[in-house]
């Protein structure tokens, strides 16, 4: 009896360290995947800051172009405007080398293997 409880737990433990490397790249694999995930929203938000940060910045121009006028208050809006224009570019290009550093991060030929 002794040695049936022996022999089913040998089979246990060699059944899990078969299969422990497999869960660990299993595991590597969903948290690259969840990475790349909140990284893609993240820039896809980013993106949408750029773009909201250039329409605005047309607006001021339109306006400036359209009273012919150049007030102190129109050229430091447009100064601002182009400030967080430049930051939201480079936060939004920060997280597409994020992205690039995460893919590189697992080897392409395994993630096609696995799929």
């Amino acid at each position: 009896m002794a040695l049936l409880h022996l022999l089913s737990s040998l089979v246990g433990i060699s059944a899990l360290l078969l299969w422990l490397p497999e869960w660990k790249k299993y595991h590597r694999k969903q948290t690259i995947i969840e990475k790349l995930r909140m990284t893609s929203e993240a820039l896809e938000h980013a993106e949408e800051r750029v773009l909201r940060y250039q329409e605005r910045h047309d607006r001021i121009l339109n306006q400036m172009n359209s009273q012919y006028l150049c007030h102190r208050e129109m050229e430091e809006a447009l100064l601002g405007a182009r400030t967080d224009m430049d930051e939201a570019l480079e936060f939004a290009s920060g997280l597409r080398q994020l992205q690039m550093k995460i893919l590189c991060c697992y080897p392409h030929h395994e993630m096609q293997r696995r799929n």
